[in-house]
């Protein structure tokens, strides 16, 4: 699953008659499409989705076939959790900011990677000083809630820390330089401390772990484009001793 931040950004145009009383401005409505795509070779997929328009608070749920993408209706400005599930592929969530509502329809396309038929049960070849990504552990926007979508790969690194009893690691966490520093720096410990205590809590000795906020001052890419911040809100372990 991944988590992608999209801004889909229309041009308004306000044509101003000097003199004259300004007509009222009509709601327009936008037909919002989805489909989705294998990420390799761009083949559409018939998929299931479920949206969420959080300001509305309002949710929309269909299915797209080859040729035929699942539409709704929007009339505001509003931001839409997508998650998006295939046949034979990983699920994908996208939050997305949507100022689309002076556009008269709008399509967006999800690429999806095909699932691992046998995920690992443990993270294996690991070196002391390695930095691992814990692409598939999730926390609610701007939050350190902890996502259900999170509870296989932190069980992955359970079992790592139950079988290799002499692994110590330290929970980091990143984010972009989208924000207050302060603030980011905050939330990087907050959230690294919550995936400590679940590790706690699943029984892996307290002086095994160590926990630390980075804020955005370790980038694993330049915060130029929403792809490299996406890369760099991120929490990794990293292997201390083995």
């Amino acid at each position: 699953m991944r988590l992608l931040l999209v801004c889909l950004l229309c041009l308004i145009n306000v044509s101003w008659l000097y003199g004259q009383k300004q007509p009222p401005v009509k709601t327009q409505r936008t037909l919002f499409t989805l489909k989705a795509v294998d990420e390799t070779t761009l083949a559409e997929l018939p998929a299931q989705f479920s949206v969420q328009a959080l300001l509305a608070k309002q949710k929309f749920t269909g299915q797209s076939q080859a040729g035929r993408p699942f539409g709704f209706i929007l009339t505001r400005t509003d931001t839409l959790d997508v998650v998006t599930n295939a046949a034979g592929y990983a699920e994908s969530e996208e939050l997305m900011v949507v100022s689309c509502d002076t556009c008269a329809d709008y399509e967006y396309v999800v690429r999806l990677t095909k699932a691992t038929a046998r995920p690992d049960s443990v993270f294996r070849n690991l070196q002391v000083s390695q930095s691992v990504r814990l692409d598939n552990v999730y926390f609610d926007q701007s939050s350190y809630v902890l996502r259900p979508e999170s509870y296989p790969q932190l069980d992955k690194l359970v079992r790592t820390l139950a079988t290799t009893p002499k692994l110590s690691i330290e929970i980091a966490g990143h984010t972009d330089n989208v924000g207050d520093r302060r603030l980011n720096q905050a939330l990087s410990e907050n959230r690294a401390k919550i995936i400590s205590t679940y590790l706690v809590r699943h029984g892996i000795a307290e002086n095994r772990l160590r926990y630390n906020g980075y804020g955005d001052t370790r980038p694993a890419a330049p915060n130029d484009s929403e792809e490299h911040k996406q890369r760099n809100r991120r929490v990794e372990f990293v292997v201390l001793a083995l």
